[in-house]
């Protein structure tokens, strides 16, 4: 399972300036979705978590709207996907309880 970090994020990639759990944002507080989120609207896209709950994206590379519906397509959501997000929430859940 990935390293859940501070914040509930899915995108592995931490060098990124929006990610939330990149350690320049974690510096400066609190850090959420919102800056991924608006790239990815203002750019026409959608964000990498809601592919990756789908499936696997390695060489992927088309983050488009309509990039996202063919993934959708090529990746129906099956229960051990399911599973599996739940099981990552869950955990992120357990390591961050107050």
């Amino acid at each position: 399972m990935a390293d859940l970090g501070r914040h509930f994020c899915t995108c592995g990639d931490t060098r990124c300036p929006c990610n939330p759990n990149n350690p320049a944002n974690l510096a400066r507080g609190d850090f959420g979705c919102d800056a991924c989120i608006r790239k990815n609207l203002a750019l026409g896209e959608v964000p990498t978590c809601m592919f990756k709950n789908l499936g696997d994206t390695e060489g992927w590379d088309d983050w488009s709207v309509e990039g996202f519906a063919r993934f959708v397509r090529l990746h129906p959501r099956g229960d051990e996907v399911r599973r599996d997000t739940a099981a990552q929430a869950k955990a992120f859940d357990e390591a961050h309880k107050a």
